[in-house]
């Protein structure tokens, strides 16, 4: 796992477990600094490795999965 996957599974992990939410997209963006294109490629990066959840056509949120 990159650095930058690192950054945004920690976000998405402690959002979800702190606040008991899912992500937004746009509050990853806030977070991170980075742009949307390196961010998609991230994001495609931790759902291939199974981490999350993200359907960039249906929906903005980003969710954890549940593990198996």
């Amino acid at each position: 796992m990159t650095d930058a996957e690192r950054k945004v599974y920690r976000i998405v992990f402690n959002h979800k477990h702190i606040k008991d939410q899912n992500t937004k997209y746009s509050n990853l963006l806030k977070f991170t600094g980075k742009t949307p294109r390196d961010l998609d490629e991230v994001l495609d990066a931790l759902v291939e490795k199974k981490l999350i959840w993200w359907d960039k056509d249906k929906t903005k949120d980003v969710a954890l999965r549940k593990i198996e």
